[in-house]
């Protein structure tokens, strides 16, 4: 039984259909496994990061209880005052963050002192072995009887939620003075934790032994069913071990079915062209039976193909070229900038001095107060091209790179700056113990130097804006260099006493000719040294971030590259 070619045609159209749908249908379905392995990724990574946050969290809380216990007890001659529990718990409770209340129990088991008072007076003057928990006073008495720390398993409070207590027992000369009582909403060490796109991605639990503890999505919310990645980690800090179980919601991991639709139904519908498709080439065979035409046609075209691929190679050297090009001319217009723009400026400061100089006695006062005006005008122009021109420079210029002590770079920018600082009454506190750093010396002198600079000019009662921030109140202004080391990573810093910089201005100031307002009022600068400063440190591999408050000082923080291996 002979197929006709007409026949054969549709066949080989179905069987091509068939082909190409499941090739589709098996890439969706491991593109839909591709996705959800990456969800289950994103969700693991999630819990382990909230499993760091919050050991890291609990451990220096629990430690730092420990240390506010030690203080308390080693001052000599001893005070347990409420004066100065109140003074510790204040502190304590604003850096920070995670404590509900802090408590001081008399050796009788009373609740005397209580932080914060208004928040925690219902709970004053309570005893302990009046709740009606019995593992609340069962800890206690354990604390009490080994003279160790102790911790309440988590209770549910009246406010709604779970809550946990420790108890250290302030022990001086062999007797308990009292016991130093830390108290943990749960729903508020998980706020502190967790930022808020986890608590609107993720479902998180939190379970004590079998006792879930808290949830961040009602009840009614969850839908066991649907299947959704599912993560669980153990978080253990003194006296705790809790179980946390992290799933993503709908909207980060819809059903498989209706996240990868549009791709099945995109593979479907090209199926179906590639086979009409096949079917019109068949249709076009017959009607071109010559077969040396057709072959001589595919010759043709892969000639053109060859042709156009030499063309584009042509293009991409001609646009490498004119990439070379604009790069020269950029180098060109930082001489200009150097050296043709600066010319007009000297000009004009050089013909101002000779007004001044020649015709002194002529110009009246109003004309001396405008000539002036142009004279500063001048004079930053002037730094102006000076500061555009080192900012064009830093990342182009490139300058080997060395080992040498920042201590040295530190010394010689004092040397230039000495006479101001002791105009000022400046004090410098300079780290003993700087370390070897690794870049370009030059411009690492230019960045002490700019951010130098700014300190000394925002310190001190001269400054017109130090009354509006800091009053008169400011007898011992200050600067101090040094650097801290975290892990691997060893964090610079340059902090001062000075007017400091309001919130909303942290990131503005890094921008060219972003200027604070309180130093317009100073009528020096440029706007562009913290640009030319976070450019050296980016330029190093490093970054720089800073720490201020109006009236109460500055601190930058800038990192370096470590050196390359």
């Amino acid at each position: 039984m002979k197929i006709s070619f007409s026949h054969l045609k549709t066949l080989l159209c179905f069987a091509a259909f068939f082909l190409f749908s499941g090739i589709t249908v098996i890439l969706w379905q491991n593109y839909s496994s591709y996705q959800r392995e990456l969800v289950f990724r994103n969700t693991e990574t999630c819990a382990e990061q909230i499993k760091i946050r919050m050991e890291g969290l609990m451990n220096a809380r629990m430690a730092s209880l420990e240390i506010l216990a030690q203080r308390w007890v080693e001052r000599t001659p001893p005070d347990f005052s409420k004066t100065r529990f109140l003074q510790f718990a204040q502190i304590f409770y604003s850096h920070y963050p995670g404590f509900a209340a802090i408590n001081w129990i008399d050796p009788a088991g009373v609740v005397q002192w209580v932080f914060p008072e208004e928040e925690m007076m219902n709970t004053k003057g309570k005893r302990i072995y009046q709740y009606k928990d019995p593992s609340y006073p069962y800890t206690f008495e354990k604390s009490e009887r080994d003279f160790k720390p102790s911790v309440t398993p988590c209770l549910k409070i009246d406010q709604g939620g779970f809550a946990f207590n420790t108890f250290y027992p302030l022990i001086y000369e062999g007797n308990v003075q009292g016991y130093l009582n830390g108290v943990f909403n749960i729903q508020l060490i998980m706020d502190t934790c967790l930022a808020k796109d986890i608590l609107k991605n993720y479902r998180i639990r939190l379970y004590e032994g079998e006792k879930l503890i808290y949830l961040n999505a009602r009840q009614g919310e969850i839908n066991p069913e649907q299947d959704r990645p599912h993560v669980l980690r153990k978080i253990s800090f003194p006296g705790k071990t809790w179980r946390l179980g992290i799933e993503s919601k709908a909207p980060i991991y819809p059903l498989t079915a209706v996240w990868n639709l549009p791709f099945l139904i995109f593979g479907l519908t090209l199926s179906t062209v590639l086979s009409l498709l096949l079917y019109s080439l068949f249709r076009r065979m017959e009607m071109y039976r010559d077969a040396r035409d057709s072959a001589l046609h595919e010759v043709n075209q892969r000639k053109q193909a060859e042709q156009a691929l030499l063309e584009n190679k042509k293009k991409l050297e001609a646009l490498l070229k004119q990439v070379a090009a604009k790069n020269a001319e950029l180098e060109t217009f930082a001489y200009t900038v150097s050296h043709d723009l600066k010319t007009p400026v000297v000009t004009i400061e050089g013909f101002i001095g000779a007004l001044k100089e020649d015709f002194n006695d002529l110009i009246s006062e109003d004309a001396a107060t405008y000539i002036n005006y142009m004279s500063d005008a001048a004079r930053k122009m002037g730094l102006l091209i000076d500061d555009l021109l080192e900012l064009s420079r830093i990342g182009r210029v490139i300058v080997k790179k060395k080992e040498f002590p920042f201590a040295g770079v530190v010394e010689d920018v004092l040397k230039v700056f000495g006479p101001k600082i002791r105009e000022k009454g400046i004090e410098m506190k300079i780290q003993q113990d700087l370390p070897i750093i690794y870049g370009e010396r030059r411009r690492l002198l230019q960045l002490m130097e700019n951010l130098l600079s700014n300190a000394i000019k925002y310190i001190g009662n001269d400054n017109p804006n130090a009354i509006k921030y800091i009053g008169n109140d400011n007898p011992s202004p200050y600067i101090e260099v040094g650097f801290q080391k975290k892990a691997e990573e060893r964090i610079f810093f340059v902090r001062d006493n000075g007017i400091g910089i309001e919130e909303n201005y942290f990131d503005k100031i890094f921008e060219i000719f972003q200027r604070l307002p309180s130093s317009k009022n100073l009528g020096e600068g440029t706007g562009i040294g913290l640009t030319i400063v976070k450019r050296i440190v980016e330029h190093h591999g490093g970054k720089i971030w800073l720490e201020s408050e109006a009236g109460k000082g500055t601190t930058f923080f800038f990192t370096f590259k470590n050196k390359e291996t």
